[in-house]
C-alpha cells in the first residue's frame, strides 16, 4: 500500500466517485469495492460498480485471471447509458517491477487522449508498450547483474528514458476482444 490504510475508505467513497479514468490493478480494485475478482464474470461486476460510481472509464490493469503464464486486463467505458468493453491477454512476466502501476496509468491517459478515448486501441497500445519495457529493463538487468545472481530491484529499474521509441511506437502484440 502507497498510503495509509485509514485513507482506503475515503479513496473508496469519495475519490473514485470524482475520477473520470480509474486503472486499477486487482488487488486494488477489489480493496476499494470490498469485491473479490475470482472470475470474468466477477471483474465485469467490479467494473460496473465503478461505472455506477460515476468513473467513465475503468481499466483493470492487470488480473489473475489467466493461466500461470498469462494475466488478463479489461478496459471499459461508459457513455450515455452505452457500454463498451474488452478484454485483453497479456505475458506475465514473474518479476517484481517498480512503478508499472504509474507507468501503465500515464501511458492509457496518453493513449486515451490521442485516440479520442478508444478505449480498444488504448488498452492495446498500453499493454504492448508495456510488455516492451519490461521487456527490455529485463534484458538489461540480465545483462548488468553478475552471471546467475538473483535479478535484485536495482537491476529492475523501469528502463524508461531508454524507451522513448516504444512509446512513440509501441509494437503491435497484444489484441483485445470486446465482450460487451
Amino acid at each position: 500500500m502507497y498510503v495509509p490504510k485509514e485513507l482506503v475508505p475515503i479513496y473508496a467513497k469519495e475519490v473514485v466517485k470524482v475520477a473520470d479514468i480509474l486503472t486499477p490493478n486487482q488487488y486494488e480494485a477489489e480493496l476499494l469495492t470490498g469485491m473479490k475478482i475470482a472470475s470474468e464474470e466477477d471483474a465485469v461486476r467490479v467494473i460496473d460498480h465503478f461505472h455506477k460510481e460515476g468513473v467513465k472509464i475503468v481499466v483493470l490493469s492487470s488480473t489473475d485471471l489467466g493461466s500461470d503464464d498469462e494475466l488478463i486486463s479489461f478496459a471499459s467505458i461508459a457513455t450515455d447509458g452505452k457500454h463498451e468493453m474488452y478484454r485483453i491477454t497479456i505475458p506475465c512476466i514473474r518479476d517484481t517491477f517498480t512503478g508499472t502501476g504509474d507507468l501503465f496509468a500515464a501511458l492509457f491517459l496518453a493513449w486515451t487522449s490521442k485516440t479520442d478515448n478508444n478505449v480498444k486501441v488504448s488498452l492495446e497500445k498500453t499493454q504492448a508498450s508495456l510488455q516492451a519495457v519490461l521487456k527490455r529493463t529485463m534484458e538489461h538487468a540480465k545483462s548488468v547483474a553478475p552471471s546467475g545472481a538473483k535479478l535484485y530491484p536495482r537491476y529492475l529499474e523501469l528502463r524508461l528514458v531508454q524507451s522513448m521509441d516504444i512509446f512513440l511506437s509501441p509494437p503491435e502484440m497484444c489484441k483485445a476482444s470486446r465482450i460487451r
